[in-house]
């Protein structure tokens, strides 16, 4: 909400901000055309913006790079239009990607004109409570960094979102509506042929989070979600519910619906320069194997940031087991459209550590980023492949021979203006045992080059007569 982001800037300590800090906060306001508004007026605005991103691979993943083509992957956001009125907020959009078209990852969700209606919802807020219905992105995580139970990873869904609480304590949590699957099993994007009698599994994603912040430096949240499938699944009340814990819910009779559950936890803290982020998500502890030994399924994502007046220096670490977000029964997969709901792969480490260079002196709204990442990759990778039987062996993370990837790299950002920014991002990637061969190797530059362009104009109105 754009309300919530003038609250912010206006409860900022103007004078305790650096040059670049104040030059971002200028920007941010422009950007977003931030209007003073009196008794009974709302904000009605609209956006117009427009990009490209050009890559010398199929995938728009710098670290894990798909083929040698050059492609170039245009972007517009057709129309975006809001208004903002107090406590109740309204918003349109219509997104024309080629990526849509092009991913190699997932389903095209854009059939006309490879548009997709996204933030696109209604919705009202007070201090206390909020309520949303429509279509956006959720993200639960700190940005910039990866979020192993709820991310923007896959494309945003339709959903119904509820929020109780304040600051110090809230409770959130949504129910929406991921892709069905075909009664063979397949993610084709379709339910399936019902003139055949095929009426495939629809498919819901619930997710719940208790939040404590007993400080504005330091935040602990439990938090947890489920896929849930049947021919007849649908809106469900159990699931909805942010009081009910779904590891005591949802196996409990009556059951109308199949599930595969996560639970985690996530901490939040900061000391002065330095900020820690860690989430961990169990999936199942499982019985595998003839000797009946226990693995388990886990994702976690760590970060450590420190904090200086022209530069962040900061190292990042995320794991994910080689069994995490699949699951036995396919529809209880963790993936809409066949993108990721968590991350996109499994059975990996990544590690990168990186230096933000704020460079505002030379040119206002410039950052120069040094970066090393190391990717470990094991033969699991995919969260859509056949989950292993109980007879295989297969170890908890880095199964089978493993790909490793270390990518040194120089990225560049430039935002002198609210209305227009580019980013650069070349490095090169060393690979060992590629598509896990053993001592197959290959060295290859992979270069990102990205730019966009944004117009929004907000307007003050009166409500009343």
């Amino acid at each position: 909400r754009q309300g919530a982001v003038a609250d912010a800037l206006a409860a900022l300590d103007r004078a305790a901000l650096g040059p670049a800090e104040r030059h971002w906060v200028a920007l941010l306001e422009r950007a977003l055309g931030m209007l003073p508004l009196d008794d009974g007026q709302a904000v009605l605005g609209g956006q117009v913006e427009g990009g490209a991103r050009l890559i010398n691979s199929d995938r728009l993943d710098v670290v894990r790079p798909l083929a040698d083509s050059l492609n170039l992957y245009w972007y517009t956001g057709i129309f975006d239009a809001w208004a903002d009125a107090g406590p109740v907020v309204a918003a349109f959009g219509l997104t024309q990607d080629t990526y849509y078209d092009e991913d190699p990852d997932g389903l095209d969700t854009a059939l006309r004109l490879i548009t997709r209606s996204e933030d696109t919802y209604v919705g009202a807020h007070t201090r206390l409570a909020a309520v949303y219905l429509g279509r956006f992105g959720n993200r639960w995580g700190v940005a910039g960094q990866d979020a192993v139970l709820v991310s923007p990873n896959p494309r945003s869904q339709d959903q119904l979102f509820v929020r109780l609480g304040g600051d110090r304590f809230g409770l959130r949590g949504f129910l929406s509506e991921l892709d069905s699957i075909t009664e063979t099993g397949e993610f084709t994007g379709r339910t399936g042929d019902t003139f055949r009698g095929d009426a495939g599994r629809r498919r819901f994603l619930a997710a719940h989070r208790w939040d404590w912040r007993p400080s504005p430096r330091f935040a602990l949240t439990f938090m947890e979600s489920a896929v849930y499938s049947g021919p007849n699944a649908g809106f469900s009340l159990k699931y909805l519910n942010p009081m009910h814990p779904l590891i005591f819910v949802v196996d409990n009779t009556p059951k109308n619906d199949e599930n595969n559950g996560f639970v985690g936890a996530m901490l939040w803290a900061q000391h002065r320069r330095l900020t820690f982020h860690g989430q961990l998500v169990v999936d199942d502890l499982d019985a595998r194997g003839e000797s009946g030994d226990e693995t388990i399924s886990f994702a976690l994502a760590t970060g450590l940031t420190y904090a200086a007046p022209r530069f962040d220096l900061g190292a990042t670490v995320t794991a994910v087991g080689s069994r995490t977000y699949n699951a036995p029964q396919p529809e209880g997969k963790y993936l809409f459209a066949l993108r990721g709901l968590g991350t996109e792969f499994s059975d990996f480490v990544h590690a990168a550590a990186f230096a933000d260079l704020y460079l505002d002196a030379l040119a206002p709204g410039l950052r120069l980023t040094p970066r090393l990442d190391l990717l470990a990759q094991g033969e699991r990778s995919g969260i859509d492949a056949p989950f292993p039987s109980t007879e295989e062996s297969i170890d908890n993370i880095l199964d089978g021979v493993v790909e490793r990837t270390v990518r040194p790299a120089l990225q560049l950002e430039y935002r002198p203006v609210p209305w227009g920014w580019i980013r650069l991002d070349g490095g090169v990637n060393f690979t060992n045992n590629v598509a896990h061969e053993n001592e197959a190797s290959r060295t290859r530059f992979v270069g990102l080059a990205a730019f966009g362009l944004q117009l929004t104009i907000n307007r003050a109105v009166r409500l009343a007569l």
